[in-house]
Parts: structure tokens; C-alpha cells; sequence
């Protein structure tokens, strides 16, 4: 009896090894999706999350140009099984804009506050345009407040179709004229938690544009690399690969026939405004990450380069023309310092006859860094300045950060007291209290851009 007791035992470990290496069995590394994105990851917080974890496979009579990508820091050790605890479809609506898809999952997975029961619209907006939104069926959560077209009908004709996959659930669209996969949600588990949303699909090429505001080439190429874009917009230097000022979570991708040659374009817009990572893999695929908020995504199926943009232009709102000076050359550093070095400056622009547009100053030109002011004892005739810069042709921009001090003795900073009056200042959630910072002025408010007063 203990000598069938003990088969059977080896037979249910062999069976259970036997089990996980079929789940995490990839056919390369580069399908390999982080299921431990953060620092820290060893093998046992791996599997304690119900991942697989393996060494990356190395091949040296690789065919790409840059074969060391096998070896690449970003290939995750730990990534998904292939039946990793994800979503399945419940019901099945036909709406006047296309479908409404209930989905949710049995099992929670290793991130707090699993979000269980979800609804999913697919809207079909116009000929080039497919609207995929995904949030919680129960409670309301953060949307970005900004007004995008609503389609309450379904257009009848398209460029793409669509397939939901009910187990697991995952979304398909490829584009009818060629069958080329526009989007393709299947190679990675959905995970919708509270403050964690991750979801991948699969890009048509390796080759992809936009994804800003990051400093780097125009062409994203990750035919032999790994790449993770943080989208968090701050002050920052730009250096190399680094987030900056604006958050831009929309590219182009260039899609390739059977045979490699170029055909269409199509774009991705991610309508999410909370701290993200995108991660850009071989295989090749895009993975979103994202703090909050919901799925709220556009795809935009061109198909040259300008339709995309033209049809990314009707969600967001076009630009605004600038003015033609604009356009010329600027001039502008901090630690000018004085005046005459500002003068000194001109002057050699000027004998050098190199032709500039637009002169700035920067904060070093204020009086204690505050807005609206100027350095008169440094900066002494500034406004004299101005006037000869503007009879030359030229013009004058004094650059205005978005802080504006609330520390200043009263009644010696009317900006600070005007927007107290017109009530422009950013408050905190459902409430009249200041948001307040601190930065080269001492604590600050700041204007709310959105207030119409």
C-alpha cells in the first residue's frame, strides 16, 4: 500500500511538472510577456505569482543583424503561462454602435483589488476608425475629461474586422484588404486591478512611430530589442530615452506583406492619462501598463502615414495654426544673468548676420523668480529692449512657468491675489483646498488652465 501510495505521488509530481512546462513552453523568448515588471524578481516571487521562470535561451547562429539581442537585460525571466488567470465572456449584446461584451473571471490573480466583472464596448465608429473601451461593470472610475466624438450608430461599411475570442477572451481586427492583423490581444493575459491595468496585442512590424514625449529617434525599431517608455509628463533634461513634458501615448505602425514590402499604415491611441509604461518587444508586440483609469482605445486605420494622423486629429482636436514667426530660429537660455550680457548676445547675433525671430528670457530675468515680473536693478531697461528688438523685426518672449507664489507679503503680487479672486487655482478633489508646490520661488498654486475665468 505505501509502495502504491508513493507511485502515485511520483506520478502526480510528474504529471504537474510534466503540466507546467507545456504552459510555459514559448516558442522564443522574444513571446515572452513580464509577469514581474518590477525590481527584485527572483524565481521564488515568480512562481509565487503562478509565472513561469526561465533563463533566456541563448543562439549564437542567430540570422538578425544584432544577435546579442538573445542576451538582452529586458527579456523577462519570469512571464506568463499560457493559462494564466485572465477573463472569459459572459454575454454577448448587439448595440445600435456594434457590441457590449460582459466579461469576467473566476480567479483572482497575484495583484490587489482584481477588478472581476468588466464590461467591453466595441464601437464601430466610422470606415477607418474602431473604438475599444474596457471598465469595470460595477463602479464609475477616472476618465480623461476631455470631449471626444460620440458614435451612437454602427457604420455599415469598413476597413477592418473584428473577432472576440470568448475563451480566454481577447479582440482580433485585421484589416480586409490584405489580412494583416491590426490588433491581436490573445498573446498575453488581460489584468484589470484597481491602480494596475495591463493588457498587450501584437504589432504588424517591429517598425513604430510616436510613443512621445521621449528623446530619441523617430523610428522606433525593435526587430532586435527590447524597449520599456515611461509616460509621466515632467521637467526634466531631455536626455537620451528619458520621459519629458508631454504624454503621447498614440503611434503609427508601419504594416509589411508576406514578402516584407511596405503596404499600409496604422495608428494606436491609448485615451489614458495616468502614469504608464509601454513596452516594445521582438515578437514584435506593445505592452501597456498603466495605473488607472480604463481602456480606452482608439485604432486608426489609415492607411498612408497623413490619413492616420487626420483620423488621430478627429479625437483629439487639430492644432492650432501657429503664428509664421514662430517658426524662425529662437534664442533662449537660463544665466543670462544681466542685461548686458543680453546685449552682448544681440549684438554678436547681430555682426555675425545671423538671422534669429525670437529673443526669450528666462526666469534669471525676474524679479525673486516670480511671473509677470521683471529684474530691474539686473535687468534695467528690459522694456527699452523689447521696444528695438520689436522695431527690428524681431520678437520678445518672456518665458512664464505655471507656479505662481502664494508666500508673497500681502498686497505685493496681484497675481497671486487676482487668482484668488476668479477662484482659477487648481484645488484637491471636491474641495476648495489649494493644491500647493514647491519650486524655485518658494511654495506655489497653480493656474487651472481649464477654468474659463
Amino acid at each position: 500500500m505505501a509502495h502504491l501510495s508513493l507511485i502515485l505521488n511520483i506520478l502526480i509530481i510528474c504529471l504537474t511538472s510534466y503540466s507546467y512546462c507545456q504552459q510555459c513552453e514559448q516558442s522564443s523568448d522574444v513571446a515572452r510577456f513580464d509577469c514581474y515588471p518590477e525590481s527584485g524578481s527572483t524565481q521564488d516571487k515568480c512562481l509565487a505569482r503562478n509565472c513561469c521562470w526561465r533563463t533566456p535561451i541563448k543562439r549564437t547562429n542567430s540570422t538578425t543583424k544584432n544577435p546579442s539581442y538573445f542576451n538582452d537585460v529586458n527579456i523577462p525571466y519570469c512571464y506568463y503561462p499560457k493559462d494564466f488567470p485572465t477573463y472569459s465572456v459572459q454575454t454577448i449584446q448587439q448595440t445600435d454602435f456594434g457590441q457590449r461584451i460582459r466579461i469576467n473571471k473566476s480567479e483572482t490573480t497575484y495583484m490587489p483589488h482584481d477588478i472581476i466583472d468588466l464590461t467591453v464596448d466595441l464601437i464601430y465608429e466610422t470606415e477607418q476608425r474602431f473604438h475599444i473601451r474596457i471598465y469595470d461593470s460595477m463602479y464609475k472610475r477616472y476618465e480623461v475629461p476631455i470631449q471626444v466624438p460620440v458614435v451612437q450608430k454602427k457604420v455599415n461599411m469598413t476597413d477592418y474586422d473584428v473577432k472576440v475570442n470568448q475563451q480566454p477572451f481577447s479582440i482580433l481586427i485585421t484589416r480586409k484588404s490584405t489580412g494583416v492583423t491590426l490588433f491581436d490581444s490573445s498573446v498575453s493575459p488581460l489584468i484589470f486591478a484597481d491602480q494596475f491595468i495591463k493588457f498587450s496585442t501584437r504589432l504588424s512590424s517591429p517598425l513604430v512611430y510616436g510613443l512621445g514625449e521621449h528623446r530619441q529617434g523617430l523610428l522606433i525599431n525593435v526587430t532586435d530589442q527590447w524597449k520599456k517608455l515611461t509616460f509621466w509628463s515632467r521637467d526634466f533634461p531631455p536626455v537620451q530615452n528619458t520621459n519629458l513634458y508631454g504624454v503621447h501615448p498614440f503611434h503609427i505602425n508601419l504594416e509589411l506583406s508576406n514578402n516584407n514590402e511596405q503596404t499600409n499604415f496604422h495608428g494606436q491611441f491609448l485615451l489614458n492619462s495616468n502614469a504608464m509604461d509601454i513596452d516594445l518587444q521582438p515578437l514584435p508586440a506593445i505592452t501597456y501598463t498603466t495605473i488607472g483609469g480604463i481602456i480606452d482605445l482608439y485604432i486608426f486605420t489609415g492607411p498612408t502615414v497623413q490619413n492616420v494622423i487626420e483620423q488621430y486629429w478627429n479625437i483629439i482636436g487639430k492644432p492650432i495654426m501657429p503664428p509664421f514667426w514662430s517658426l524662425g530660429f529662437h534664442l533662449c537660455r537660463y544665466g543670462y544673468n544681466t542685461i548686458e550680457n543680453l546685449l552682448t548676445i544681440i549684438q554678436r547675433m547681430h555682426d555675425a548676420d545671423f538671422p534669429y525671430d525670437v529673443q526669450w528670457t528666462d526666469i534669471d530675468a525676474m524679479s525673486s523668480y516670480l511671473d509677470f515680473t521683471y529684474d530691474d536693478k539686473n535687468f534695467h531697461g528690459l522694456p527699452d529692449l523689447v521696444r528695438e528688438l520689436q522695431s527690428d523685426g524681431k520678437h520678445y518672449v518672456n518665458i512664464i512657468d505655471p507656479g505662481i507664489s502664494s508666500v508673497q507679503p500681502p498686497r505685493t503680487y496681484s497675481p497671486y491675489e487676482d487668482g484668488l479672486k476668479k477662484n482659477i487655482f487648481m484645488t484637491k478633489f471636491n474641495s476648495t483646498d489649494l493644491i500647493r508646490g514647491k519650486v524655485w520661488l518658494g511654495i506655489t498654486v497653480f493656474p487651472d488652465f481649464t477654468n474659463p475665468n
